[in-house]
């Protein structure tokens, strides 16, 4: 027996996809980026609290990057469906790469401010509002849609795997680079090894075979016909309408904790970049654990009401980390939320990946990608607005508080029309051959 072969009877559905060659080196590429992509959010985070010790710097660094990818994202997707969305992504790593090359090359000469650093951050978002949506749709190019399931759990797994190891890379980094170089090495040196990062996976989409065809006929009166109807077809479609909404709120509600977490390891633990590193990794370890979980579960059956019990479990955890008072208490919450939000995220991305028709996959899978990242940076930006006037542990619980409100409020509905809602996707997309 092969390996592929051997993957595929031991592993099933994700051992099927990686006997695939082209998607097996899209997913090696892809698991040493997002290690990269965790370094990068680190060091810049950490970086702008060393220029300004403010949280709501701290938001605004987050919004200034993902909200981009609200105005450019759906645009992005409609472009990279007509140019191809291998070359968008080789093209959009390489500025990537540039840019994280000069915020390295500032930051050892201490040359960066919040305003040059706040500036190549957004270009970043932008160059990212490309980058994402196209790495997405390139998965089923290289699956094909029998495969497509296990190919999304396990870039999902691939990406908590992240999570829970860079951050704890990342603080290494920090910590070395700030003892070998000064106050400002440490982010220095994640800025390059987010560079080296995107170089390995950039190569890894020179070396795949498959190629997508873009379509004809560019043109503005096109791409904006493509826009609209996307956004038509997910305003139509209750299960699309409904999940993508509530993911969307509940992201805005709890996620802001995550960039928010260098204030809370410096201000309220004074534990510095060892703290931080303690509780990324926390949270990383519980969604590390469940994306897992969800993978070997292999199943669309009961995925709804599983949405409605993480999105519970994740805002009284985020809630719990707010209001422990002590560190390792908040630390504990961490595991829990990590674990909840991740399993949240999956259900919703697999709900809607499954139930939307071939095409219109490309455009609403670049208006999830845009406005659930978007929405969690605009929720750290009012989350930390918050704590300027009240303080980091009441402003986080305070999102925590209306979360809950809304899962009182929405749960119910989505818990009844779980049975129909998976019921739809199992006859737009069938379970993967094992």
């Amino acid at each position: 027996m092969n390996e592929p072969s051997r993957l595929a009877s031991h592993f099933g559905g994700i051992g099927t996809a990686l006997a695939i060659r082209d998607y097996r080196i899209y997913w090696l590429g892809q698991a040493i980026s997002v290690q990269g992509v965790w370094i990068w959010r680190i060091s810049s985070g950490v970086l702008i609290f060393q220029l300004t010790h403010s949280p709501a710097w701290l938001g605004f660094i987050s919004v200034i990057y993902f909200v981009p990818l609200i105005f450019v994202g759906p645009l992005a997707g409609a472009i990279a469906d007509r140019v191809g969305h291998r070359r968008t992504a080789i093209v959009t790593i390489w500025v990537a790469i540039s840019i994280s090359f000069a915020m390295a090359v500032l930051s050892f000469l201490g040359l960066m401010n919040p305003y040059i650093l706040a500036a190549l951050v957004a270009v970043l978002g932008v160059g990212h509002a490309f980058d994402f949506p196209a790495r997405q749709v390139l998965i089923q190019i290289l699956v094909g849609r029998e495969q497509m399931s296990a190919a999304i759990a396990l870039n999902s797994t691939t990406f908590n795997t992240a999570a829970f190891t860079g951050p704890a890379i990342g603080a290494a980094l920090l910590a070395w680079g700030k003892f070998q170089f000064g106050e400002f090495g440490g982010p220095g040196v994640g800025f390059l090894a987010y560079s080296a990062g995107s170089l390995w996976f950039m190569i890894s989409l020179v070396r795949i075979r498959a190629r997508d065809k873009p379509s004809t006929g560019v043109s503005i009166g096109h791409l904006y016909d493509d826009l609209l109807g996307g956004f038509r077809y997910i305003g139509r479609h209750q299960t699309i309408r409904t999940v993508m909404v509530s993911w969307i709120v509940i992201s805005f509600l709890t996620r802001a904790y995550t960039d928010l977490l260098p204030g809370f390891a410096e201000v309220v633990f004074q534990r510095g970049s060892e703290g931080l590193g303690i509780l990324l990794s926390a949270s990383g370890g519980g969604a590390l654990v469940l994306s897992i979980v969800m993978a070997v579960r292999g199943r669309i059956d009961g995925m709804a009401r599983l949405f409605v019990v993480s999105a519970a479990v994740a805002a009284a955890s985020v809630l719990v980390f707010a209001l422990a008072g002590n560190f390792w208490g908040s630390v504990g919450a961490m595991v829990f939320a990590g674990a909840a939000i991740v399993t949240c995220a999956i259900c919703a991305q697999t709900l809607v990946q499954s139930t939307v028709e071939p095409e219109f996959r490309g455009r609403v899978i670049a208006v999830y990608l845009s406005l659930a990242p978007s929405a969690q940076a605009v929720g750290s930006f009012v989350v930390g607005w918050l704590a300027e006037i009240t303080s980091l542990p009441s402003a986080v619980a305070a999102g925590a508080l209306a979360a809950i409100v809304m899962i009182v409020v929405v749960g119910p509905k989505i818990w009844r029309r779980g049975p129909a809602m998976e019921a739809e996707a199992h006859t737009q997309a069938p379970a993967p051959k094992t």
